[in-house]
């Protein structure tokens, strides 16, 4: 494991994987606890296209994508507050439709060489410095939001009535979360994975829920525990040869599983 640090794609995957495992942390107890987990998942399928569009169109598929996915999002979010479309259908509408103008694209895309595969599984240890610079900057971004709103976000995901009650502008909250959340989906996609990256979110919070009912240790049980299984992920891939995407959701499966099992036991 050690001479494996010796390796740069090796350094570069362990710094997108805890930047990436840290955003995913945070995030998941406002999107999982608030109910909003799918919103990740249909930000994947909507980035899937985005991540198309941008490779038709620039060197740099991100340039294109990331405002995409944004304005996705922002969509999402607006529909749902409307009082005939719930939040559920908001996201199906859009991920469906954001995929489907996604496979027409690689379709009738001129000149189109990259591997439909490689998008929906991720490849880490391919992850460019710009991946990386990413990475860092949506973590950084992620962080800071938290640490200013904490308390707001928290009355936001346990009672929303109460927050307006409170003054708070849930609405613009909202926004922003939703927006930062396609931010991380989008720069996810291109290592963990279309299929994939939705899980970095949804397991965090659904793990540490098994461990602790409070706010706080959640967030924090839920950290540890994405740092731990994704640098596991990342140095179990490596040598058997299997994507790291799919490596880490298995971890992720069994250590919630264990809990599961055990847990009961522990009571008795």
């Amino acid at each position: 494991m050690i001479e494996l640090l010796q390796y740069e794609f090796i350094q570069n995957a362990i710094i997108i994987g805890l930047a990436l495992a840290l955003s995913a942390a945070l995030l998941s107890p406002y999107l999982v606890l608030n109910q909003q987990a799918m919103i990740a998942d249909g930000l994947a399928h909507v980035s899937f296209a985005g991540l198309i569009l941008g490779i038709l169109l620039s060197g740099e598929p991100l340039i294109v994508a990331i405002p995409f996915v944004m304005l996705a999002s922002l969509m999402i979010k607006y529909l749902s507050t409307t009082k005939t479309i719930n939040g559920d259908a908001a996201i199906g509408l859009v991920s469906a439709v954001a995929f489907a103008i996604g496979l027409i694209l690689v379709k009738k895309g001129q000149g189109f060489n990259i591997s439909i595969e490689s998008m929906l599984v991720g490849n880490i240890f391919t992850a460019t410095s710009v991946d990386m610079i990413l990475s860092i900057v949506v973590t950084i971004l992620i962080v800071t939001f938290i640490l200013i709103f904490y308390r707001k976000l928290f009355l936001m995901t346990y009672d929303q009535d109460y927050a307006k009650f409170s003054k708070i502008n849930v609405q613009l909250l909202g926004y922003l979360l939703a927006g930062l959340t396609a931010f991380f989906i989008v720069v996810g996609v291109r290592t963990i994975g279309t299929l994939l990256i939705s899980a970095l979110v949804i397991f965090p919070s659904v793990i540490a829920s098994q461990l602790t009912k409070s706010f706080k240790n959640t967030i924090i049980l839920g950290i540890i525990s994405s740092l731990v299984i994704i640098l596991l992920g990342i140095f179990i891939a490596h040598p058997l040869e299997i994507p790291v995407g799919s490596t880490i959701v298995v971890l992720y499966a069994i250590l919630l599983l264990g809990l599961l099992v055990f847990k009961p036991l522990f009571r008795r």
